[in-house]
């Protein structure tokens, strides 16, 4: 097994956070993405969209039996207990899976790294799991406009989603590099490189 790099790179909703993992797969990194998994465990069937089934009821699925992402955005970014209990359920199966990933990876894969695409720095399955991490960060008014720009949200739903997640100052804080996502593309690259140069 060859023990490959792992970074892990985190930020809240309109940082810029996975533009900085797609940038290091283009560098050879092997991309474990959260929100996919999150969303492939809420699928019918899957073990996370029976417990938040159970939870909420049939009101927060849709007609196809599939849980109704937007009604249960709409609840837990305007409700911080019911974030927590959606965040108790789903987390600790997204950590299972990405260690399973990262063990799949380890074994089988014999060049680059690994990237770890994770909005919230969880204990289990992030922290004990990155050899460094990476926080992209960037001022809440411009999170706000991309989120907005890119879901086809208000401005008032997209504050709810970035004050709901952990603040700069704490994602500064668990980083053992911080990336400014602030300005443009050309100098979110320029601080990519210079901090892959400082991994190897």
């Amino acid at each position: 097994m060859r023990n490959l790099k792992i970074i892990g790179v985190t930020g809240g909703c309109g940082s810029g956070k996975s533009t900085v993992a797609e940038m290091l797969e283009k560098r050879g990194g092997h991309v474990i993405d959260a929100d996919k998994i999150t969303k492939e465990l809420q699928k019918k069937g899957a073990i996370c969209h029976s417990r938040i089934h159970a939870w909420l009821g049939d009101e927060y699925l849709l007609p196809d039996g599939e849980l109704d992402r937007k009604k249960i955005a709409s609840l837990v970014f305007s409700d911080k207990e019911a974030l927590k209990r959606i965040n108790q359920i789903v987390h600790t199966e997204v950590a299972k899976e990405i260690k399973k990933e990262v063990s799949e990876l380890q074994k089988n894969e014999k060049e680059g790294f690994i990237v770890l695409d994770v909005p919230i720095p969880v204990e289990k399955g992030f922290l004990d799991t990155a050899d460094v991490v990476w926080s992209v960060i960037s001022n809440n008014d411009l999170r706000v406009e991309r989120l907005s720009e890119r879901m086809g949200i208000t401005e008032e739903e997209a504050e709810a989603r970035v004050y709901s997640q952990p603040s700069n100052n704490e994602y500064e804080a668990i980083a053992d590099r911080v990336i400014e996502n602030d300005f443009d593309l050309e100098y979110l690259e320029k601080q990519v490189n210079n901090a892959l140069e400082m991994v190897f």
